[in-house]
């Protein structure tokens, strides 16, 4: 279960590559089993201990005889020295006892390295809820409805609850007038605290959304410079996002943009109540 047995492959402008094969290797494992074995059995045959194996029951339905994974995109949620939060898109075929099954899951993977170590996984988080679904508001059904907005599944779950943010909607709709956005994640599967520390994030309560492809480009694959990277991201804040981080900071030391390590590889668009639009100058 080695990183470099990972089928997601890096392309050049990916930070620490090396984590998110061995994120990937490890989910790759996991969703993959055959003859009614289990996501956490796969992982402990490959050598992990069963105490980690064990997070790994979220890739498993009890109904499923066997399972194939792919991982779409593994977008960083966090990173320090030591540690790191990878926040996967997959897709996973389930053969069931009721017939085939495809779905689409965000998985929130912890990491660490030990001092002279490699990186492995030490646990997947288990997804959370927004809570009870609410009424659908217009704003959410047109964000569902709109096909410039590329929806996984767990984010297309999200708004259907109606608990997503109606101003964030806003914004994401008014995007796509101009972008066509492949969404990477809203709320379910990412990282509810801003890594490493515990104050909680916008994602935790529904009025932020990750943003990984513009036009049918990837933003890692994307120059710091490039239009559609630059053009979103202003054009958020002149739509009302609060935070606007990405592979540039537009404002430097000013509030409301920023960029990192954690955000060569997407966008992220959230609204603080009560604070301004990112600002521009």
């Amino acid at each position: 279960m080695s990183a470099a047995a990972s089928r997601w492959q890096p392309t050049p402008g990916e930070v620490r590559p090396e984590i998110k094969r061995t994120a990937a290797a490890f989910l790759e494992t996991a969703g993959t089993w055959s003859d009614d074995d289990t996501a956490v059995g796969s992982l402990v045959r490959a050598g992990a201990p069963p105490s980690v194996a064990s997070t790994a029951s979220i890739l498993h339905l009890d109904t499923a005889r066997a399972g194939e994974l792919t991982v779409v995109y593994p977008q960083y949620g966090g990173l320090a020295s030591d540690t790191a939060a990878v926040i996967a898109l997959v897709e996973q075929k389930l053969d069931t006892v009721s017939g085939p099954l495809d779905r689409e899951l965000v998985v929130d993977v912890r990491l660490a390295r030990p001092p002279g170590g490699d990186w492995a996984v030490e646990r997947l988080v288990a997804p959370t809820s927004l809570g009870p679904s609410l009424l659908l508001t217009d704003m959410a059904a047109a964000v569902l409805a709109e096909p410039r907005i590329i929806l996984p599944g767990p984010s297309r779950s999200d708004i259907s609850t109606g608990r997503m943010d109606n101003q964030l909607l806003g914004i994401l709709l008014a995007l796509s007038r101009e972008f066509t956005m492949a969404i990477q994640v809203m709320h379910t599967g990412h990282v509810q605290t801003v890594y490493p520390t515990t104050r909680v994030s916008n994602h935790a309560v529904g009025r932020a959304v990750d943003i990984r492809e513009i036009d049918g480009r990837p933003v890692v694959d994307t120059r710091p410079d490039d239009d559609r990277v630059v053009g979103l991201m202003r054009r958020a804040a002149e739509l009302g996002a609060t935070e606007v981080g990405g592979p540039v900071d537009l404002n430097g030391p000013r509030k409301g943009f920023f960029s990192d390590d954690v955000h060569q590889d997407h966008i992220h668009l959230g609204i603080t109540p009560g604070d301004p639009p990112a600002h521009l100058r």
